[in-house]
C-alpha cells in the first residue's frame, strides 16, 4: 500500500505541476493575443490616419492656391471633398478603435481599390495610371487587406516624403504569385528608413507569406514598391471593367 500510496503522491504532484505549466502557457498566448491584437489596431489607425490627414493636407493646400487665383468656386469644392474625407477617415478610425475593421467587409476588392486611386486622385490632384489583370483569383481577407493598405501607405509616402505627381501601379497573377508594383516620379530619398508604416507593411506582408522590396531610382527619381505573395487557386475571370 506504501509503494502504491508513493505512486499517487508522485501522480499528484506531477498533475499539478502540469496544471501549472498549463496555466502559465495559457497566460502567455493571452498576453501574446492582446499585443497581436494591439499591433493589428495601431496598423489599422496609423495607415487611415496617415492617408486622410496626407489628402486633406493636400486638398486644402490645393483649396488655399485657388483661393490666391481667385477660382473661389475650385476652392470651395475642395474644401468640400477634404470634409468628406475627413469624416470618412473618422470613421475609419472608429471601426479600427471597434475591432470591426477585419477586412473590407461587404465590398468587392477591385471595386474598393478603385475607389481608393479614384478619391486619393479627386483630393490631391495626383495621377495614378493603375493595371490590375482580370485574372486575379478570389484573395482571403488578410491578402486583401495587405494589398489595399500598401497601397495605400505607399501613395501617402510618395506624397508626403517626395512630393510625388505620378504614380504607377500594377496587380497582377501569374498561377503561383500575386505581384503588387507601385512606383512613383518622386524625390528619392538618400535612404529608405523603414518607419511604424513601412514596418507595419512588411509585417502585414510576412504574415502571408510574401515578400517586400523597396527600391529608389537616384537617377530617373522615384521610389518602386514591390510585393510578392505566393498563392495558387483555380484562376476566375472578374467581370469588373477596369479604367
Amino acid at each position: 500500500m506504501s509503494f502504491l500510496a508513493k505512486i499517487a503522491f508522485q501522480q499528484k504532484n506531477q498533475l499539478a505541476r502540469d496544471n501549472e505549466q498549463l496555466r502559465i502557457a495559457s497566460i502567455e498566448l493571452e498576453r501574446k493575443a492582446i499585443l497581436q491584437e494591439r499591433t493589428r489596431i495601431s496598423r489599422e489607425i496609423h495607415d487611415s490616419v496617415g492617408h486622410t490627414l496626407t489628402s486633406a493636407l493636400t486638398g486644402l493646400q490645393t483649396a488655399a492656391h485657388a483661393i490666391g487665383k481667385s477660382h473661389y468656386s475650385l476652392a470651395l469644392e475642395m474644401i468640400d471633398r477634404t470634409k468628406d474625407n475627413i469624416l470618412s477617415g473618422l470613421d475609419d478610425v472608429r471601426t479600427s478603435v471597434h475591432l470591426l475593421r477585419e477586412n473590407l467587409p461587404s465590398h468587392p476588392f477591385i471595386p474598393e481599390l478603385m475607389g481608393l486611386i479614384e478619391e486619393t486622385e479627386k483630393l490631391t490632384n495626383v495621377e495614378i495610371a493603375c493595371e490590375i489583370d482580370t485574372t486575379i483569383p478570389e484573395l482571403s481577407p488578410m491578402i486583401e487587406l495587405t494589398i489595399y493598405r500598401a497601397l495605400q501607405e505607399g501613395i501617402t509616402n510618395g506624397i508626403r516624403h517626395g512630393n510625388s505627381t505620378l504614380f504607377q501601379f500594377s496587380l497582377t497573377y501569374d498561377s503561383a504569385y500575386i505581384r503588387f508594383m507601385l512606383a512613383d516620379n518622386g524625390k528619392p530619398p538618400l535612404q529608405i528608413v523603414h518607419g511604424f508604416g513601412l514596418n507595419a507593411m512588411n509585417e502585414r506582408v510576412a504574415d502571408v507569406g510574401g515578400k517586400l522590396a523597396i527600391s529608389s531610382h537616384n537617377l530617373a527619381g522615384g521610389v518602386t514598391l514591390e510585393i510578392t505573395i505566393p498563392y495558387q487557386a483555380k484562376t476566375i475571370e472578374r467581370s469588373e471593367q477596369l479604367v
